[in-house]
C-alpha cells in the first residue's frame, strides 16, 4: 500500500510539473519556444497577469489561506464533513503532522516556486525586451518588472510565514523537472531579498486603479509586514504611516462592513478577484462556501461548515453591540463572505460566493502601527489607533497601557482579521504562544524553541527533487 501511495503521489507530482512548465512558458497555441514568446512585449502584462492568478489559485487550494491564517489559530471549528481538517485545530492539538489527502497543499510548497519561477521569468526577459517596444516605453516597462518583483516578494514572505525558512530562488529555470539543489536561506536572506524588490517596486510600480494588482499602497503595506517581522518597528511605523497618510483609503463604516468583500472598496489596499460575473466569471463555489450554511446556502448542513470557535468567540467578541450579527451571526457563522449568487433558474443547487479575497486593508495597517507605536514606546498613539478601529465598529474607547494595551492590540486584530489569513501569523510575529492560556497547553518552550508553529514538509515528495532540503526541525521527531 505504502509503495502504491509513493506512486500515486510521484504520479500527480510528475503530471503537475509538466503542466507547470507549460503553463510557466506561457506560449501561445502556435508557438513552440520561449524565444517567440519573451520577445513580444504585448505579452509581458499577459504574464503578469497570469502571475496573480497562480497566487488565487494557489492560496484557494484546499482552502489552505484559510488553514495557514485562522484555523491552526483556533478561530474555527470545522464540521465533521472535513475530519481531516481537524488535527490541525485546538480540539486536534494543533498537530500539522496528520494531512491525509491534504499534502499537496499542506506540506509542499510546489505551487508557490511556479509563481517565483513566473516573477522570475518576467523579470529577466523584460528587461532584454528593448523599451521602443512597449507603448509607454520605460514606463510601462519598469511597471511590468516592478509588478513581478512586489508578486515575488509577497509570495517568499508569504512562504516564510507558513513554512519557516525557504528556497531562495532568484533566477528562472526552463526545466522546473531538473532543478539543481538548493538549501534553505536564512530568514533574514529572504526578507531582506524581499526588501530588495520591494524597494524598486515602490519607485517604479504605477497606478492604474485595479486593487488586484500591486500599487505603491500595496507594497508599502507589505514592506510594513515585513519590517514587523523582522522586529524592526521604525520601518514598519514609518510605513504603515505612510500608507494611512496617503489619502488614497479610508475605513468604511461599520453599516456597510461587507462592502469590503465586494470589490474596491476604499478600504481595500490589495485583493484577489473571486467575484461572480456573467461575462467573465472569477468566482468559486468551493472556497468561501466553507464558512456558510442553510439558509445562507440553501440546504447546506453545519457539518459541511467552519464555524466560529464558541470559546473563543465569548472570551473575544465579549460586549454585546461587538460586531455580533455583522461579523459574526448569532449561531457562530462568519459573515463576512455571505454573498451567495444563485445563478441558474434552472437548477436551484447551482450557485457561488461571490467575494474579493481581501489580502491588505486599512484596518490591518492601522492596528500594525498600532503594535509599532506600542514597540517605540508611543503607547498614547498605539491606543488612539486602536480605539479607532473599536470606535468603527461601534464600541466605546478603552484605556489600557503596557502589557495589557499590547494584548488587546492582538484582541483587536484577532476581532477585525478573523477569517482573513491573519491570526496565526500574529500570533509567531507577536510571540504570544506561551502568553496565552488557549495556545501554551499545546505550545510547550521546546515546540517554540523548535518553530513548531511551521508546517512541516513532505519529505517524501520533495526530498527526491532537493537532495539539500531538511525537514522543520520540530516535525523530525513529532
Amino acid at each position: 500500500m505504502k509503495r502504491i501511495i509513493l506512486f500515486i503521489h510521484t504520479l500527480a507530482l510528475v503530471m503537475s510539473l509538466v503542466s507547470c512548465n507549460k503553463y510557466l512558458n506561457l506560449e501561445p497555441e502556435n508557438n513552440t519556444h520561449d524565444g517567440v514568446f519573451w520577445v513580444d512585449a504585448n505579452n509581458i502584462s499577459k504574464a503578469v497577469s497570469g502571475g496573480y492568478s497562480m497566487l488565487r489559485d494557489a492560496h484557494r487550494l484546499d482552502r489552505s489561506y484559510f488553514v495557514f491564517g485562522d484555523l491552526v489559530a483556533g478561530n474555527f471549528i470545522t464540521g465533521g464533513d472535513y475530519w481531516n481538517f481537524k488535527a490541525f485545530s485546538k480540539s486536534g492539538g494543533f498537530n500539522f503532522n496528520y494531512a491525509p489527502y491534504l499534502e499537496n497543499s499542506l506540506w509542499n510548497w510546489t505551487r508557490y516556486y511556479q509563481i517565483i519561477n513566473q516573477c522570475n521569468l518576467i523579470i529577466e526577459n523584460t528587461a532584454n525586451i528593448p523599451s521602443v517596444n512597449f507603448t509607454n516605453g520605460d514606463i510601462e516597462k519598469n511597471n511590468l518588472i516592478a509588478q513581478a518583483r512586489f508578486l515575488r516578494a509577497y509570495t517568499n514572505f508569504y512562504m516564510q510565514r507558513v513554512w519557516g525558512d525557504i528556497l531562495l530562488i532568484k533566477n528562472s529555470f526552463k526545466d522546473p523537472q531538473n532543478i539543481p539543489p538548493v538549501a534553505r536561506a536564512t530568514q533574514d536572506e529572504v526578507l531582506n531579498f524581499c526588501i530588495e524588490d520591494l524597494v524598486y517596486a515602490e519607485v517604479n510600480i504605477e497606478e492604474n486603479g485595479s486593487k488586484a494588482f500591486g500599487s505603491v499602497g500595496a507594497v508599502k503595506s507589505l514592506l510594513a509586514h515585513i519590517y514587523a517581522w523582522k522586529h524592526d518597528y521604525i520601518n514598519a511605523e514609518r510605513l504603515a504611516n505612510e500608507v494611512i497618510t496617503s489619502g488614497k483609503y479610508s475605513l468604511e463604516a461599520i453599516a456597510d462592513y461587507s462592502n469590503i468583500w465586494k470589490g474596491s472598496s476604499k478600504e481595500t489596499i490589495f485583493e484577489i478577484p473571486m467575484l461572480y460575473r456573467e461575462n467573465g466569471n472569477e468566482s468559486f463555489l468551493d472556497f468561501f462556501n466553507i464558512f456558510l450554511e442553510d439558509p445562507y446556502i440553501r440546504g447546506k448542513s453545519a457539518s459541511s461548515t467552519w464555524k466560529v470557535d464558541g470559546v473563543m468567540l465569548d472570551e473575544y467578541f465579549d460586549e454585546p453591540e461587538d460586531r455580533i450579527d455583522v461579523v459574526i451571526s448569532l449561531d457562530n457563522i462568519l459573515l463576512k463572505y455571505a454573498d451567495v449568487k444563485y445563478y441558474d433558474n434552472n437548477n436551484a443547487d447551482i450557485y457561488t460566493v461571490s467575494n474579493n479575497l481581501v489580502l491588505f486593508r486599512l484596518a490591518d495597517i492601522y492596528l500594525l502601527r498600532a503594535e509599532a507605536y506600542y514597540k517605540n514606546s508611543k503607547e498614547g498613539l498605539a491606543l488612539e489607533d486602536l480605539n479607532k478601529i473599536r470606535e468603527r465598529a461601534g464600541l466605546n474607547a478603552i484605556s489600557s497601557s503596557a502589557d495589557d494595551l499590547f494584548m488587546e492590540i492582538f484582541r483587536e486584530r484577532r476581532r477585525e482579521l478573523i477569517g482573513e489569513g491573519s491570526t496565526q501569523f500574529d500570533l509567531i510575529r507577536m510571540e504570544l504562544f506561551e502568553k496565552l492560556d488557549e495556545f501554551n497547553t499545546y505550545y510547550s518552550i521546546d515546540r517554540i524553541n523548535n518553530q513548531g508553529y511551521y508546517w512541516p514538509l513532505n519529505m517524501r515528495v520533495l526530498l527526491p527533487q532537493d537532495e539539500l532540503l531538511t525537514q522543520n526541525p520540530w516535525w523530525r521527531n513529532n
